[in-house]
């Protein structure tokens, strides 16, 4: 077991690849994987940075007020984002131990949220919690799909050197 979740665990850890490998849809991650993704793991993400920032916002700032709707809204999701969140991860760990990929949904999913849980860190000073609190709330008139998808865009503008996340290339459509 505990090969298991180590191996899941560096799958989190987003390995390195090359630009061949991204060019394959194999090995790369689509966008409606790293939508998945997102999806999957936003609300944990937004609990945490509640968690950090509650106690330095004041009582009526979105993060207090608004977000825990938001949350409600994404873990609404959360299950219908699986399948994409789990393509992406068994392609984020080939390399690991291939016993992975023959686990049941109701085996793995607790094992990537254990090793999520354990990487998932966000470092959030309390001095910054104002400026998240009004990036959160400048996106609040998107739906919750409209946010995720942001978001996966933004990584994979960011990875698409292929160093970390190995985003597919875009398509020239």
């Amino acid at each position: 077991m505990r090969k298991i979740i180590s191996a899941v665990a560096a799958s989190f850890a987003l390995c390195a690849t090359t630009s061949a490998q991204a060019a394959d849809t194999a090995s790369c991650i689509t966008q409606q994987e790293l939508d998945g993704i997102v999806a999957y793991f936003l609300p944990r993400a937004l609990n945490e940075v509640a968690q950090k920032c509650n106690a330095a916002l004041p009582a009526d700032s979105y993060v207090r007020t608004s977000m825990p709707s938001l949350v409600t809204q994404l873990e609404n999701r959360k299950l219908a984002a699986w399948p994409m969140a789990k393509s992406a991860f068994l392609k984020m760990g080939q390399s690991e131990d291939k016993e992975i990929a023959g686990l049941s949904d109701a085996v793995l999913r607790p094992l990537i949220d254990e090793a999520v849980s354990t990487r998932l860190s966000i470092p959030i000073k309390p001095s910054t919690c104002g400026d998240v609190n009004d990036i959160i709330e400048a996106l609040s008139p998107l739906s919750p799909e409209q946010i995720v998808h942001l978001a996966s865009t933004v990584i994979t503008v960011a990875t698409r050197d292929g160093k970390t996340i190995l985003p597919c290339p875009r398509r020239a459509d």
